[in-house]
This record gives structure tokens, C-alpha cells and sequence, in this order.
């Protein structure tokens, strides 16, 4: 058993998200933004831990005042040839997301992929694959870790999304107080 404490935890963890941010490609997330300011909606898909990113990134996008819907959601409507359908998967081998994905192609929408290595069935379906070079818990990717499962994996594409949302904001012009005007107020 050991005795770590929380402050080597945190020198972990941040030493290993650290390490994968760099490695991040600034062109894939210009032409992500690009993608998203010309959709007339955004749909996001994702299973577990990448699901609940991609829930706050839409988010993000809303209150951004862009067009965002999390796939599954009781609400969310038919998809249609010109939205784009960012979706997530570390391994890029989730069966219901790449099932779902082929479908969203049938349907004329673009596909922006986020996941571990370009080698994957979703980076193929893709018209455009951002890679976040990390092990997943599924994936062939291997990086040696000290965190669960592919929690440094999750938390560069957290920060990775964060910053495409403050990229989208600035070329947007929204600012905190325009943005906030579009925060949730039944809290």
C-alpha cells in the first residue's frame, strides 16, 4: 500500500498533463473552430468520462451563443446535412459512437473526431481528426502513467476543449458578461 499524499498526486498528475498539451496540434484546433463557427448547430457524442466533457463543452458552446446538442438527450433534434458532430472516444473504438457517427455521415453532417491516435475506426470516419496523443483505458496508445485509467488523457481533452471555447468566445466577441447573459438562471 502506499502512502502518497495528495501533493504528489497533483505533481503527477500535472507532470503528465503537462507533458501531452504540447503534443496537441494548433492547426487540427483552427480547423475545429473553423468547423464549428461555420455549422449551423453543433451535436456532441461521447460515452462516460468523454461524454460528461463534451456535455460541458456544449455547454461552453451555448452560452458562446452557438447552436450545441448532446446526443441522447431526450431534447436534441433530427441532425441534418451541414451541422457537425464532434465526437469523443480515447480509444476511438466505441462501438455506439462510431455506430452513431456512420449514421450522422448518412445523414450529410461533417465529423470532427477527438481521440488517441489517427490509426482509430473514428479517426477514419472523420473529416477531421483532432489527436490527443494519450493512453485511453481502450486504446493501443500506450503512456506510461501513474494516474487511473486514462485520466491524463480526460484532462488535456478538458483543458483542449476549454481552450477551443475561449478561442471560439474571442473570434466570436463575446465577452464574460455576454456570455453570462446566457448562463443557466434556473439554478
Amino acid at each position: 500500500m502506499t502512502t502518497l499524499r495528495l501533493s504528489d498526486w497533483i505533481r503527477f498528475d500535472l507532470e503528465e498533463v503537462t507533458a501531452i498539451l504540447p503534443r496537441l496540434d494548433d492547426d487540427q484546433a483552427e480547423m475545429l473552430v473553423a468547423a464549428i463557427m461555420d455549422a449551423p448547430r453543433v451535436f456532441v457524442l461521447g460515452l462516460g468520462r468523454s461524454g460528461l466533457l463534451l456535455r460541458m463543452f456544449a455547454m461552453r458552446l451555448m452560452q458562446i451563443g452557438l447552436t450545441a446538442h448532446v446526443v441522447g438527450d431526450a431534447t436534441t433534434p433530427a441532425i441534418a446535412p451541414g451541422d457537425l458532430l464532434i465526437a469523443l472516444s480515447g480509444s476511438g473504438r466505441t462501438e455506439s459512437v462510431l455506430t452513431l457517427t456512420r449514421k450522422a455521415r448518412g445523414f450529410g453532417a461533417r465529423v470532427a473526431a477527438i481521440t488517441s491516435s489517427p490509426a482509430t475506426p473514428l479517426a477514419a470516419l472523420a473529416d477531421l481528426a483532432i489527436i490527443v496523443p494519450a493512453g485511453s483505458v481502450k486504446s493501443d496508445v500506450t503512456t506510461p502513467t501513474r494516474l487511473p485509467l486514462a485520466n491524463a488523457l480526460e484532462q488535456a481533452m478538458a483543458i483542449y476543449l476549454d481552450c477551443v471555447g475561449a478561442m471560439l468566445a474571442a473570434r466570436s466577441g463575446q465577452d464574460n458578461a455576454a456570455m453570462m447573459a446566457r448562463h443557466a438562471n434556473l439554478e
